[in-house]
């Protein structure tokens, strides 16, 4: 109603502005009708009473029934003012339009209120006044043909006028359906943003129990309705995440843990395979030593089996010259000396030989399993030695006998033949045993430099591994490193359970006694 009531009070200042608009135009007429002041004041004491009322702010039927009184008689006032001329005819036009301005006051009962006054006008004057209705006096017919026309209008506004009045009405009603349910969506929005509120203060209090590390925090007051799933969702999460952190941190103590072992484990087998290279470059260039000595005992006795070979071409021919059997003897002592020097050159060999032999058994000992195949050599090499030692004695005697019958040959001069040929005899033994070291000799060598060029192999293989030795003890530093930084990292987290709290610590305490 509140809007109806303000177009009814804007209608009723227009309609009130009409009416003394009205006021005016009777006054500034009255010069050329000749009419006098008197329409004008009439006018004017008739527009007094709803000014009053509308200035006073009353709008309601009194004052729109005033307004329905007075407007249609100003026209009757023009009417009488008038009088007796031609435009008497066309101001019964404005009596259609007064009642049809009536319809800003939104109410039927103003116009037919203003219908009837016009009804009464005509009719009244046109038998006790006519000359102020008509120019030429009274006519009823034409009175009554006013009258239809107005009766059609009056219909038509007022019912225009009430269906005017009930459409605002109705508006009025909805507005007030809509702010009544606009109010009702208001509380609703108030109670579902309180309902929210709540909600994201406890969320929001999870939240930061979650990103503080506490992941045993869970939702335990209950959400309002429509919300309960979302609490569900958040504990749900929060109990997955609880679990995935335990695994992590169990996983982290066992990844570092492992990661010491392995750590260990490779720093010991770094420092073993260290040792061990160092070893066998040791063997490497005791054996590299030993196949130069043996390479030289083997020339050495090729140049005494020439030698030899030399003397037993000359005893042979002395057989013919004894003279000359008898310097070649001198020769023979001297040579035989040279030969006894020789052999005791080769019998140092032979000691040095056995002695390195002992000394690569030893560390082949030490070797455990991978010196297995070292101690066959070294077991050879003994072997050979031992034997290069008694061809060196048997030399060595052979020596003495041959300086023996030198000098018995030089002393009888008269047995030289049969002292040649057995000085021939001898040489010819001392040359197949000298022979015979020779060849040992020569593939002693060989067999030295096989397994010279064998441990080199060995050697450098032991170098790749410890190469490769010291990569895994950096990754498995590295991977002891990621799995403190891991241990540190799930630290942060406080899971669910007193039990898996202390398994938790472990690590940290691990990691504490590290640092």
């Amino acid at each position: 109603m509140n809007e109806l009531d303000e177009m009814r009070r804007k209608g009723a200042k227009i309609l009130l502005a009409i009416s003394w608009l009205s006021v005016a135009i009777i006054a500034g007429c009255a010069w050329a009708s000749g009419s006098g002041p008197a329409p004008a004041l009439l006018a004017a004491a008739i527009t007094i009473v709803p000014t009053l009322q509308v200035m006073a702010g009353n709008n309601g039927l009194q004052a729109r029934l005033a307004l329905g009184l007075a407007v249609p008689l100003y026209p009757a006032i023009m009417l009488w003012q008038w009088s007796g001329q031609n435009w008497m005819l066309d101001i019964h036009m404005t009596f259609f339009a007064a009642i049809a301005m009536l319809t800003l006051l939104a109410d039927w009962r103003p116009v037919l209120l203003a219908a009837g006054v016009t009804a009464v006008h005509h009719l009244t004057t046109n038998f006790a006044a006519p000359s102020l209705v008509f120019p030429d006096g009274a006519d009823f017919a034409r009175v009554l043909l006013h009258a239809v026309i107005v009766v059609l209008e009056t219909g038509v506004l007022v019912v225009l006028s009430a269906g005017f009045e009930r459409l605002v009405i109705d508006q009025a009603a909805a507005h007030e359906a809509r702010a009544d349910a606009e109010k009702a969506a208001q509380i609703e929005r108030t109670r579902a943003a309180e309902d929210q509120k709540q909600v994201i203060e406890q969320i929001g209090r999870g939240l930061r129990g979650l990103a503080s590390g506490d992941l045993s925090l869970r939702l335990s007051e209950s959400f309002p309705e429509g919300y309960e799933e979302l609490r569900g969702y958040f504990n749900s999460a929060a109990s997955d995440l609880d679990d995935i952190v335990r695994d992590v941190t169990r996983s982290a103590g066992q990844i570092e843990s492992g990661s010491r072992e392995i750590r260990s484990a490779s720093d010991d087998l770094a420092l073993r395979t260290e040792q061990q290279a160092a070893t066998l470059e040791d063997i490497a260039n005791t054996l590299r030593q030993l196949s130069t000595t043996v390479q030289a005992n083997a020339k050495s006795a090729q140049d005494l089996q020439a030698n030899v070979a030399r003397a037993r071409s000359d005893a042979l021919s002395g057989n013919s010259v004894v003279a000359s059997a008898v310097g070649a003897m001198g020769e023979i002592e001297r040579s035989a000396d040279e030969i006894h020097q020789i052999i005791t050159l080769i019998d140092g060999i032979s000691f040095q030989t056995n002695l390195l032999a002992l000394n690569a058994g030893v560390e082949a000992a030490r070797a455990g399993e991978a010196g297995k195949g070292f101690a066959v050599v070294a077991n050879e090499v003994r072997a050979l030695a031992q034997r290069s030692a008694e061809a060196a004695n048997q030399i060595k005697d052979l020596i003495g006998t041959s300086s023996v019958q030198v000098s018995e040959g030089v002393k009888l001069v008269g047995q030289s033949g049969e002292s040649l040929m057995t000085i021939v005899s001898g040489i010819a033994e001392i040359d197949e045993a000298i022979a015979r070291i020779a060849s040992v000799s020569q593939e002693q060598a060989a067999e030295i430099a096989r397994i010279n060029e064998r441990i080199a192999r060995l050697d450098s293989a032991t170098q790749e591994n410890a190469a490769m030795v010291e990569e895994g003890t950096a990754a498995a530093r590295h991977l002891s490193s990621e799995a403190e930084g891991m241990t540190r990292t799930v630290a942060h987290f406080r899971v669910s359970g007193q039990n898996l709290a202390g398994k938790q610590d472990a690590p940290c305490a691990k990691l504490a006694q590290a640092a």
